[in-house]
């Protein structure tokens, strides 16, 4: 099963709105997951098939058996550093054999951000507001080496991005907490870019893997 995204739409500075919630945004690749049967299936935003890329997504920790269908990131962490590598992560991607995927998945085994649910149990979630989702999510999913809720705070946005350039992260996502899910760009999900990241760390990608304004082709 796979749902289309809902994507963000970009906005120059931070803000402050009790009307929603703020995520830092993590330097990886969107990730749809679909859990049906006990069967996972990994999507890119572009309905791309990554399932055998990232066997250590196959196992997702759910507080009971369920059927869902889960939204996030994917990236990858260095352990020394504490450093999101994007390279690192689209060499996990890339991959074709067998052998060197079951190698990275020990040696660059990647974390799954998640930051939305979709799908529960044969019910269709995304004409519910997200903090509910968010509710949800939070009690179904728990937290391990390989999946992590996305932490979010509630209406201070500038704050948030201050804290997200200090650590020298992306930028920071901008939610209305009373959002349906819908495919494509709405001025419900904004982003707000951390510009000295942007230039450091995507001005020199290629444009076939990813464009400067941050959002992922694969």
């Amino acid at each position: 099963m796979f749902m289309k995204p809902m994507l963000m739409t970009e906005r120059e500075e931070p803000f402050d709105d009790e009307r929603f919630i703020f995520e830092p945004i993590i330097d990886g690749h969107r990730l749809q997951l679909s859990f049906i049967a006990g069967k996972a299936k990994l999507y890119t935003r572009h309905f791309n098939d990554v399932t055998r890329q990232y066997p250590e997504l196959h196992n997702v920790p759910l507080r009971e058996p369920a059927d869902v269908v889960l939204d996030g990131e994917v990236a990858y962490v260095n352990p020394v550093t504490g450093a999101i590598e994007f390279v690192t992560l689209i060499e996990r991607y890339r991959m074709k054999k067998e052998p060197c995927i079951r190698e990275a998945k020990t040696r660059f085994p990647v974390i799954f951000f998640v930051f939305d649910i979709l799908h529960y149990n044969g019910v269709d979630l995304r004409q519910k507001p997200l903090l509910e989702r968010k509710r949800m999510l939070g009690e179904l999913l728990e937290n391990n080496a390989y999946y992590k809720k996305m932490l979010f705070v509630d209406g201070e946005g500038t704050s948030l991005f201050h804290l997200v350039k200090r650590t020298e992260l992306e930028g920071v996502a901008c939610k209305r907490k009373d959002s349906l899910y819908f495919e494509g760009k709405t001025e419900n999900w904004l982003k707000v870019l951390n510009a000295d990241y942007v230039n450091l760390h995507m001005g020199s990608r290629s444009r076939g893997v990813r464009d400067k304004a941050g959002s992922d082709a694969v």
